[in-house]
């Protein structure tokens, strides 16, 4: 005896297809977009940043109820490079609302601590309408005096200079002092005496800028003398290990190594 199976036809069964699509995809919950976050990060002046120096910045929601301001995004980068300096952050598009607020952060660290901070809001995404900040980052003062005062009133006294070591040599070696009354740097490079300004933030050093008084000619060790003056007049950043004191340039390259001697 013959069984005859029903067959549906093939549009029935499309339909069944078609409609089991749309509830599954009815069922899926639907995914947030991805967001992200960019900007630059500058100084409210022209700041040389030593090179263990790090960027961090973070997305963080500030219309919580409680005030606490709670993170969505942090990175963190090296701050030695050109300036401004650039961030990117990726946030979980689930955790901005429409009408949330959320700011962007930044601040730079030396070895833990914090020598420069934004200190307003920049606000991005929610209800700002905005995905990029341009944040500008001013030292915390108390910080960075701290950090400063380990090289003032100080005698600083040459060892190398260009990765050279100094023979010894008989008489006062050259030298420096910066000096915290008046802001004054006393220098002797060997033959001459000088005496100029110098600014300190943190890490970041600068000093002799601008005109000298001309030399007086020396017999010997003029050519290393010029060599010690030009090392300090392109410092911009300085690091200690122990009793001495590295000197570096913009890039971050040593350009003298001095060591914390008192007067013979």
């Amino acid at each position: 005896m013959n069984t005859h199976i029903p067959t549906r036809h093939p549009l029935a069964w499309l339909c069944a297809l078609g409609a089991a699509l749309l509830l599954g995809a009815c069922a899926a919950p639907s995914r947030a977009p991805a967001l992200t976050v960019t900007g630059s990060a500058s100084f409210e002046a022209a700041t040389a940043l030593p090179p263990n120096a790090m960027l961090e910045v973070s997305v963080v929601d500030v219309s919580r109820a409680d005030g606490h301001a709670f993170p969505l995004a942090r990175s963190m980068a090296p701050a030695s490079g050109p300036q401004p300096l650039r961030f990117s952050l990726p946030v979980d598009g689930r955790q901005v609302q429409e009408r949330g607020s959320y700011s962007v952060r930044a601040e730079v660290l030396v070895e833990g601590k914090t020598l420069f901070v934004t200190d307003r809001a920049y606000l991005v995404l929610g209800h700002s309408g905005t995905s990029t900040a341009d944040v500008v980052l001013r030292p915390v003062d108390t910080r960075a005096a701290a950090v400063s005062q380990k090289i003032e009133n100080v005698r600083w006294v040459l060892v190398s200079l260009d990765g050279q070591p100094l023979p010894p040599t008989p008489g006062d070696m050259p030298h420096f002092t910066l000096n915290t009354s008046g802001l004054r740097v006393t220098v002797f490079g060997g033959c001459n005496e000088l005496v100029g300004t110098y600014r300190l933030n943190g890490q970041a050093l600068e000093m002799l800028r601008g005109p000298r008084r001309q030399l007086q000619v020396c017999a010997q060790d003029m050519e290393r003398e010029r060599a010690f003056l030009f090392a300090l007049a392109t410092t911009e950043q300085w690091t200690m290990e122990g009793q001495r004191l590295r000197l570096l340039d913009r890039l971050g390259a040593q350009v003298a190594l001095l060591e914390a001697r008192p007067a013979p």
